[in-house]
């Protein structure tokens, strides 16, 4: 009898206690449910609020793709007009896309072809101005000081470089830098340039043999002091 006594005493007394946390689950609902629905109101709205923002960008590069690819088609068509037109679109509805900072280096590109400097500049710009990648400001600079080499600015060229944004172009920038200070006469500089850019492009000779060609060139016929 004893040992079925304590057997039932323990049995109520697990029953009361699974009640009791029952009724403590009860009134922790009770007391926080505002709390339970709030959150769960907020985490809809913010995975409703996400996917209609990935819709809307998935939208705006789907259509600054076609506009590009339009832009792409008309320049081969040699249709300036309409190519400048396509290129406004991008410019004007889709800045900060990536199509909308590619078409300026396209434009930038023809117009340094036909020797129309100032519009590759203003395009060139710009980049500068509207893009929110760093590789693509950097390049911009090093095609800025390009032009201005060509147009015997080489000084300007170099205070165009002096600004580094994406260290990836370190090896380019430097050959630019290099080309500058050649122009300029100033052949210590140059040559100091030519050999950080080789040093950053480890395999130069081979992927740039130009470069490798400038260094050697004023290794042999300007030796260092």
């Amino acid at each position: 009898m004893p040992k079925n006594g304590v057997a039932e005493d323990k049995t109520l007394t697990e029953y009361l206690t699974e009640q009791e946390q029952i009724e403590i689950l009860k009134n922790w609902i009770k007391q926080y449910s505002l709390v339970i629905l709030g959150g769960i109101a907020l985490a809809i709205i913010v995975i409703t609020s996400w996917r209609y923002w990935q819709e809307r960008q998935y939208k705006i590069l789907s259509h600054a793709s076609a506009v590009y690819d339009e832009m792409l088609t008309k320049r081969m068509q040699n249709d300036t007009v309409a190519t400048q037109v396509q290129a406004q679109k991008l410019f004007s509805h889709y800045t900060k896309t990536i199509y909308g900072q590619m078409a300026p280096f396209m434009l930038a590109r023809d117009a340094i072809a036909s020797k129309n400097y100032p519009e590759a500049e203003k395009q060139l710009n710009w980049v500068l101005d509207n893009s929110n990648t760093n590789s693509f400001r950097q390049i911009a600079r090093i095609r800025l000081a390009r032009i201005k080499i060509a147009q015997q600015k080489p000084d300007e060229a170099i205070k165009i470089l002096q600004t580094v944004e994406d260290k990836t172009f370190n090896g380019l920038t430097d050959e630019i830098k290099g080309d500058a200070y050649f122009a300029m006469n100033d052949i210590g500089k140059a040559r100091e340039a030519y050999q950080r850019a080789l040093s950053e492009l480890p395999n130069a000779e081979v992927i740039r043999p130009l470069l490798q060609m400038k260094y050697d060139n004023l290794t042999t016929t300007n030796p260092a002091p």
